[in-house]
């Protein structure tokens, strides 16, 4: 164990915000010199250093500054968004799209676009009691067995499902 001549400095200063340093941010770890290693020096104080290393063409990949991205893990698989609607949600708003002018009603059968109100796809969830004959790009099986059965029509303006 080495002894000291004198007392430590943090004894006399005790009581002090600052220990003698001024600031506060200027008595940290690492702060001030934008961090240890290669963490973000070359993009503050080491970046004159940097650009001259890559212009003279330094070998060293670990060189390159900025981001790197990720991988993907494999198993997960990328859900594309498309704009669907269930046909009991289609057999509550058709009135409202009736009064909004989006679709047509004749006798007790409505007529709907679905490509006009930005609707891409018909899925089968739920019951439908009304007649409806609807063009819409894509559309279930189910979808289409029960409009079919409520007396309506689906006229598909893609073939695929």
């Amino acid at each position: 164990m080495i002894t000291r001549k004198f007392p430590k400095k943090v004894r006399k200063m005790r009581g002090r915000r600052t220990h003698g340093y001024g600031k506060v941010g200027q008595h940290r770890k690492t702060g001030q010199r934008a961090g240890r290693g290669k963490t973000t020096q070359w993009k503050k104080s080491k970046k004159s250093f940097y650009l001259k290393q890559k212009e003279l063409g330094f070998p060293d990949p670990d060189w390159d500054m900025g981001k790197r991205g990720f991988k993907r893990p494999q198993d997960i698989t990328r859900i594309y968004q498309i704009n669907t609607i269930n046909i009991k949600d289609l057999d509550q708003k058709i009135e409202s799209y009736v009064l909004e002018k989006k679709a047509t009603k004749t006798g007790n059968t409505y007529n709907l676009n679905l490509s006009e109100i930005n609707i891409q796809k018909v899925l089968g969830k739920g019951e439908i009691k009304k007649v409806i004959n609807l063009t819409v790009n894509k559309a279930s099986q189910k979808a289409i067995e029960k409009i079919e059965a409520a007396g309506g029509k689906i006229t598909l303006l893609s073939q695929a499902e």
